[in-house]
C-alpha cells in the first residue's frame, strides 16, 4: 500500500433519496492514469467532488499518500497533492492568464509570489502551449485555450494526483490528438490522474485502467479493453437490446 498516492474506498454519498455515489473505491500509484467512466448522471463529477473536498462524503474513506481527508476542505485536499479541473472551465474571466496561473499557487507548500510566481506561471503557460497569452483577459480566449489555462492553473498548485472532468470533451480531432498527448506528457513527469471521460479514443490511449460506474455504483473494473467489452457495461451505456 506504500505505493499508493490516493486510495479510496467505499465513498458514498446521497442527496435525499438519490445515491449519488454509492460505495465507490479505486486506487491511483505513481505515474498511473486510470479512467473513471460512465453513462451520463452516473455519479463521476460527483465522485471528483467528493475526493477533492468540493463535498463531503456521507461515508469511505479518501486516503493521500496513506493519510485521511475524507471530508476535508478542498484547500487542505489541494495542499495535500491533489488538482483538480472542472467539467465546466471555471476561470477567473477578467484578469490576466498569468494571474490566473498564479493564483493556482496560493494553496501549495512555499507559496510563490511576485516575480518568482509571475516566471513560473509563463513557464507553466508554455508547457501547456500558451507561450504568449500570458498578458490577455482570460475571458477572451477560445474554449480550448480556456482549459489550458484551468489546466496550467492546476499544475500551478504543484499535483501528485491531478482530477480532469471531461478535460477532453469538446475539442475538434487536431485538437483532440495534442490534448492526448498533452495528458500523456504529465503521467511522463510523475503526475498520476484520474480522468472522467467519455472520449473512448482517449480512454484507449490513455488509460492503464478502468472503473466504470451506473447509477452510482461501480460495475466494472479493468483495462480499457475488458471494460468496454463488459456486457454490464454495454448495457449501462446503451441499454439490454446491445448486450
Amino acid at each position: 500500500m506504500s505505493n499508493v498516492l490516493l486510495d479510496v474506498q467505499g465513498l458514498s454519498r446521497r442527496f435525499g433519496g438519490l445515491k449519488a455515489v454509492d460505495g465507490l473505491s479505486l486506487q491511483i500509484r505513481p505515474r498511473e492514469i486510470v479512467g473513471l467512466l460512465g453513462p451520463n448522471g452516473s455519479g463521476k463529477t460527483t465522485a471528483l467532488n467528493l475526493i477533492s473536498g468540493v463535498l463531503a462524503p456521507d461515508s469511505g474513506s479518501v486516503k493521500i499518500n496513506g493519510h485521511e481527508f475524507a471530508g476535508s476542505p478542498a484547500y487542505r485536499i489541494t495542499h495535500h497533492g491533489v488538482g483538480r479541473t472542472f467539467q465546466l472551465v471555471r476561470l477567473f474571466n477578467t484578469m490576466t492568464v498569468r494571474e490566473n496561473v498564479v493564483a493556482g499557487m496560493a494553496f501549495t507548500n512555499g507559496r510563490l509570489f511576485g516575480r518568482e510566481a509571475a516566471r513560473q506561471a509563463d513557464a507553466l503557460l508554455e508547457r501547456v502551449g500558451l507561450s504568449g497569452y500570458a498578458g490577455k483577459e482570460a475571458g477572451q480566449l477560445a474554449y480550448m485555450d480556456q482549459k489550458k489555462v484551468e489546466l496550467a492553473r492546476a499544475l500551478a498548485g504543484r499535483p501528485k494526483v491531478l482530477l480532469l472532468d471531461e478535460w477532453l470533451a469538446g475539442l475538434n480531432p487536431t485538437e483532440l490528438i495534442d490534448a492526448i498527448a498533452l495528458v500523456r506528457s504529465l503521467k511522463d513527469e510523475d503526475i498520476s490522474i484520474l480522468m472522467v471521460e467519455h472520449v473512448l479514443e482517449a480512454v484507449r490511449s490513455l488509460c492503464d485502467h478502468c472503473v466504470v460506474m451506473t447509477a452510482g455504483a461501480p460495475i466494472s473494473y479493468g483495462t480499457p479493453a475488458h471494460v468496454l467489452s463488459d456486457l454490464e457495461v454495454v448495457r449501462a451505456y446503451l441499454g439490454d437490446d446491445h448486450a
